[in-house]
């Protein structure tokens, strides 16, 4: 008997644009499917890859909202005559509402059609990053930021998901760390952008340049996303009366909360933190961009390993995640082999994005779009409590503590996750498409 999937048909190679219902449970059997002869990108209709497209766009924005104080930390703690630690709470402030926020706005807007929402959150971007760039006090700026925490909450929490309903189930793997690829952009382009145009205009015009970004992003999304209808079915909260299912996905998002707390204990501060393994304030916008263009090969790679040997993909993030941060530590390193320690740990980073998130919608705990909310919640709790930490840590015993407890919180989720072989099995096996 012929599966049937939503509308999707091999003639189309793809859903049709605007049929596929959002919040669908993809069936790990076909998530898991992987053909003998893979299917490619260039199998897809035209408008499903410009709505890929679309989407990796939509993550790039997302990133550099997110993540452009980073860049900026310096700049903004002199501009405000507060610490460099206490600046590192315009990351906490926005990682707070994202945590408290993306499952229960997206329970709220299931019934909305996807692509209103993705416009909704870009003009919460757009907001968010005018206000910071006007602001006259930190506390004011921490408020604009809040608002961009609620649009990332939104979008952070239905892009895999929508991601999914484009493409067959046997490329959601491969198409979540396409989408993805713009968070790692966002590294290449966006951080060491906005940390340049800072050090060349100021940084309160690096923040309206991200502005002028997302409303034109916005004015794209109008016209070329294809649209995902909202859900027909109620949705639902991760179903914990089955206690294996509530095991694994407990397990997917402890593992990413740990991994996102150890990265950002220590990339909130990578600016100072290079600076201290003397590497000149004038040379950190080219570091930080050399260093996000590193990460594009970690996610490539995931890519190869994501819909087949998840597992194996979990081990090398982890441990090559850990090998960069490990290398910062103490004084073994200085300059410019410091920016490749860095490099080598975001590309291990970034490497574990698509296998966590495809291991949540693998667990069937939920919906797509929920298990997206509940790994986009659990990554901000890592960021919240990791940016905060950090910054007690570094205006109390100094950077040199960071590095080693970095490396042995990713060593900890690494070890969590290999523990649990139903999140992420060793080798997903090929399943018939028919059955007799």
């Amino acid at each position: 008997m012929q599966e049937k999937r939503g509308l999707y048909t091999p003639a189309h190679n793809g859903f049709l644009p605007g049929s596929v219902p959002s919040g669908r449970a993809i069936i790990p059997q076909t998530l898991s499917c992987i053909s003998r002869k893979p299917m490619l990108f260039k199998t897809l209709s035209g408008q499903t890859i410009i709505g890929l497209c679309a989407l990796f766009a939509a993550t790039f924005t997302a990133i550099t909202s997110k993540v452009a104080p980073v860049g900026l930390l310096i700049d903004m703690a002199n501009s405000f005559h507060i610490t460099e630690g206490k600046a590192g709470l315009a990351v906490s402030a926005y990682a707070l509402v994202v945590a408290l926020a993306a499952v229960p706005l997206t329970i709220l807007t299931a019934k909305i059609n996807r692509k209103t929402l993705m416009l909704w959150a870009l003009i919460g971007y757009i907001a968010s990053n005018l206000i910071a760039a006007l602001a006259p006090t930190f506390a004011i700026l921490c408020l604009g930021r809040a608002v961009g925490g609620a649009a990332h909450a939104l979008m952070m929490s239905i892009v895999s998901a929508y991601a999914a309903h484009l493409v067959p189930p046997r490329m959601t793997g491969r198409a979540i760390s396409f989408v993805f690829g713009g968070t790692s952009l966002g590294s290449v382009l966006g951080v060491p952008g906005t940390a340049a145009i800072g050090q060349l205009a100021g940084w309160r015009v690096s923040m309206m340049v991200v502005t002028g970004l997302a409303a034109i992003l916005t004015v794209c999304i109008a016209f070329f996303l294809p649209k995902v209808e909202a859900s027909s079915s109620s949705v639902h909260l991760p179903s914990f009366r089955t206690p294996g299912v509530a095991r694994v996905f407990a397990v997917v998002i402890t593992v990413n909360t740990l991994f996102f707390l150890g990265h950002n204990l220590l990339y909130t501060y990578v600016s100072p933190l290079l600076m201290s393994h003397g590497l000149p304030e004038s040379a950190l916008s080219i570091a930080l961009l050399v260093t996000g263009g590193v990460s594009i090969l970690g996610l490539w790679a995931a890519g190869q390993m994501v819909d087949s040997r998840p597992a194996l993909g979990l081990l090398v993030a982890g441990l090559i995640t850990a090998c960069g941060m490990g290398s910062l530590c103490g004084s073994l390193l200085s300059g410019w082999s410091a920016v490749a320690a860095v490099g080598l740990w975001c590309a291990g980073y970034a490497a574990l994005i698509p296998v966590i998130m495809s291991g949540a919608i693998r667990s069937r705990a939920t919906t797509a779009d929920i298990a997206g909310a509940a790994v986009n919640a659990s990554s901000n709790v890592g960021i919240l409590f990791g940016s905060a930490a950090g910054g007690m840590i570094l205006n109390t015993a100094g950077l040199s503590v960071l590095p080693p407890m970095a490396v042995g919180i990713v060593i900890m989720a690494t070890a969590l996750g290999l523990c649990s072989p139903v999140a992420f099995p060793r080798v997903l096996h090929d399943h018939s498409e028919s059955e007799s």
